[in-house]
């Protein structure tokens, strides 16, 4: 088996030189808003009791509770108790030592937990702060957004054709180009943060969906596809 090789002859008057059509390459771009992906928030559990025995109990018992609470909507981190102790008045009985175990507890969830994670909180009386949204590394680009972003190049392209005159002709080459998440802005999306006090006896439930998370305003994260295109020019 011999190799060949195939060559192919331009129509062309002996001697004239190759003409390469005319050609303009524009960039599209499209953005989407894009939610966190991931959050955690703190509760700070203390409990008090007259013996370091006593104040442990009631401490376990606490974050037992907190467990129970989030379930499987979210996970825990590390808990680093500290113990203390201090004296306090009684009008009646004098001055007397109180002990103390509390910890600072981070809350990890996924997005579509937050709400769960804070209508627990607040069916179990347990307070929180420090709410922080976070995005993942990974970065999705749907079908759509690079349709948008390939026909922001044609426009792109036409209007540049346009502005000489040509028109534009067939595709000669495109590529999809870095995908990247930028910030427009400081503000961090937002949930609807409704206010709820109760009693110790009370028993209540909560909607989570009263904390669907939302976009604060367009000054948000998006994520940007870019898409290059080539396209042959015409007279």
């Amino acid at each position: 088996m011999t190799n060949s090789t195939i060559q192919l002859q331009c129509p062309r008057a002996e001697g004239e030189p190759i003409k390469i059509p005319a050609s303009i390459e524009a960039i599209g771009t499209a953005t989407q808003k894009q939610l966190p992906d991931e959050g955690h928030l703190e509760v700070l559990i203390s409990e008090e009791a007259s013996t370091p025995e006593e104040a442990w109990t009631k401490f376990q018992a606490a974050v037992e509770k907190l467990l129970a609470a989030i379930g499987t909507s979210a996970t825990v981190g590390t808990i680093e108790p500290a113990q203390d102790s201090k004296t306090v008045s009684a009008t009646l009985r004098g001055d007397r030592e109180v002990f103390c175990v509390s910890a600072e507890i981070t809350i990890y969830f996924d997005i579509v937990n937050f709400g769960s994670v804070i209508a627990a909180m607040a069916e179990n009386g347990f307070s929180y702060s420090n709410i922080l949204f976070t995005y993942s590394d990974k970065i999705e680009i749907g079908p759509e957004l690079l349709e948008a972003a390939s026909k922001d190049a044609l426009i792109r392209a036409e209007a540049v054709a346009r502005g000489v005159g040509k028109t534009v002709g067939r595709l000669v080459s495109i590529q999809i180009g870095r995908t990247e998440r930028k910030s427009l802005g400081f503000e961090e999306p937002i949930f609807n943060s409704i206010q709820f006090s109760r009693t110790a006896h009370t028993n209540f439930t909560i909607d989570p969906r009263l904390f669907d998370v939302k976009m604060a305003s367009t000054r948000a994260h998006v994520v940007v596809a870019e898409v290059t295109a080539r396209f042959e020019i015409l007279d």
